[in-house]
């Protein structure tokens, strides 16, 4: 007959296993983060602009540096262009390149766990936040971010707007001259995407508030202004130079033709699902109203609406910025339940908290594991190359490089990325892709109006120097005026028509 072992020895047991067991708050951030992982993986390439991205790392990879002038486009060959996200795009094409396609999605998929859980633990170490307080301000922000997940420069921005959240909520006095780690930061991140634009004004924001006495720096203000300039001066560290650092800028006003033509630069429309998860974090932060939170937060939070609401595109932005001060809020409104109900927090025996934990551990576990295997396809390079047969002219640009490889293709602006990648080298161009910060207002227009069959689109077409355009089905050129002017329509299919001047001889 055998015999239970003391009850205090099982309970050391059980004290020594809950030590190498994840906490509550990192098992909260598996699950939601493996199934932030899957839906990311689940979307493939997404994103028209990574195929231009992969090209330009390309480009840098093979030359040996950054270019200056634009090399893809006929309409602004050989004018100014500032890659301002050039290190992003080679870490990209070495992934690609690397690894395969299949792993760099892998990769990316990663980010969206990642920002979860620097966030998580942020929060935790900051306001002692429990798993109730994080897992609906959590969920929200996941929400929100769904729709813009994929394999893009962005992502790795967000993490680091994540990252920069939690060093400012880990500032002490005592320890001022931590913040100069800020410098090196800003100088990587300068080079990576053009979003540091907003890292510098959170720290700007930041030393505002110190300089109102509001922040636990406020006694070391000197650091803090120093560390500001420092990385206001880092991020001229690039490529480009010290003018580099107003080239970002372009973004906040994104111009008529950007706010008519692509979707990402409109205001959200709360009529569409899609964006029921913004308008509920709206009004979560007004509900919240910045309790417990500090000001700086709040005012960021109010700030990443205000930006989300004017360009969608911004919306990550504000979900980083408000999960903080809403899981701040909760944690408080948690804390003042506990204090009126009079519930004094017991602490459990080691050997249930144990059992507890292990139970959590699985759910957290099965939920992650449980998402990626319904959502991620088995054959992932064959939902890859299905995803982009639907959204990129993959035939169209196959006919093209048998029939006119180094043409000057008239492309779809959100096409104009795949022609680059798959036509660049054998000396193809396009007239206008995802760089539309790049290009003039006028070459925008004009492309509008050639794309619309405006009246005198051809002399237009003809003063460029269009020689194959290629465009959605639907659109207004595909539908009689182009083979109206004499242009030769060489393939069609649901997603796509290919013209060319002249039917190529049988």
């Amino acid at each position: 007959m055998t015999t239970r072992p003391p009850v205090d020895a099982r309970n050391d047991r059980a004290a020594g296993w809950l030590r190498w067991l994840p906490p509550p708050v990192a098992l909260l951030a598996i699950a939601l983060g493996g199934v932030m992982f899957a839906i990311t993986v689940l979307k493939g390439v997404r994103d028209p602009d990574l195929f231009w991205h992969l090209t330009t790392g390309q480009l840098i990879a093979t030359t040996g540096h950054v270019p200056s002038t634009d090399r893809f486009s006929f309409t602004w060959l050989g004018k100014p262009w500032t890659p301002h996200e050039w290190l992003s795009e080679l870490l990209i094409y070495w992934l690609v390149s690397g690894l395969g396609r299949v792993w760099a999605l892998i990769v990316f998929g990663l980010f969206p766990v990642a920002i979860f859980a620097v966030l998580a633990a942020a929060l935790r170490r900051a306001s002692g936040a429990r798993v109730l307080a994080l897992a609906l301000p959590f969920s929200v922000g996941a929400y929100v971010m769904i729709g813009f997940v994929t394999v893009r420069p962005q992502a790795i921005s967000w993490l680091l707007l994540a990252g920069l959240i939690w060093f400012l909520l880990e500032a002490r006095p005592e320890r001022p001259r931590r913040l100069l780690l800020l410098i090196p930061l800003f100088v990587l991140w300068a080079n990576l995407h053009g979003l540091y634009v907003i890292g510098l004004g959170v720290v700007g924001v930041y030393a505002l508030f110190t300089l109102a006495g509001r922040t636990p720096m406020s006694s070391q203000r000197g650091w803090v202004l120093g560390t500001l300039a420092g990385i206001i001066a880092a991020s001229m560290v690039t490529p480009a130079g010290p003018i580099g650092i107003l080239y970002p800028l372009r973004y906040i006003e994104s111009g008529d033709w950007g706010l008519a033509n692509i979707a990402e630069w409109q205001s959200p429309n709360f009529h569409e699902p899609a964006h029921l998860g913004f308008l509920l974090m709206i009004m979560l932060l007004g509900l919240n109203a910045g309790r417990a939170t500090p000001g700086w937060l709040v005012a960021l939070s109010w700030i990443g609406v205000a930006m989300a609401l004017l360009a969608l595109r911004n919306a990550p932005i504000a979900a980083i910025f408000a999960m903080p001060t809403l899981v701040m809020g909760l944690e408080a409104r948690l804390r003042e339940r506990d204090e009126r109900r009079n519930r004094q927090h017991k602490p459990m025996a080691p050997s249930r908290a144990l059992g507890r934990r292990l139970l959590e551990l699985v759910t957290a576990v099965a939920i992650a594991l449980g998402s990626m295997a319904v959502l991620i396809p088995r054959d992932l390079d064959a939902a890859m190359d299905a995803s982009i047969g639907s959204r990129f002219p993959v035939a169209g640009v196959d006919a093209l490089e048998r029939l006119a490889p180094d043409a000057n293709v008239f492309a779809e602006y959100g096409w104009g990325g795949y022609v680059i990648w798959r036509m660049h080298d054998s000396g193809a161009h396009v007239f206008v892709d995802g760089r539309n910060d790049m290009y003039s207002q006028q070459v925008l227009d004009d492309y509008t109006a050639i794309r619309a069959a405006d009246s005198g689109w051809q002399e237009l077409a003809a003063k460029y120097g269009v020689e194959a355009i290629l465009l959605p089905a639907e659109t207004t050129l595909t539908r009689g005026p182009a083979t109206d002017a004499g242009w030769c329509e060489v393939f069609r299919d649901k997603l796509q028509v290919l013209y060319l001047p002249r039917c190529p001889a049988a």
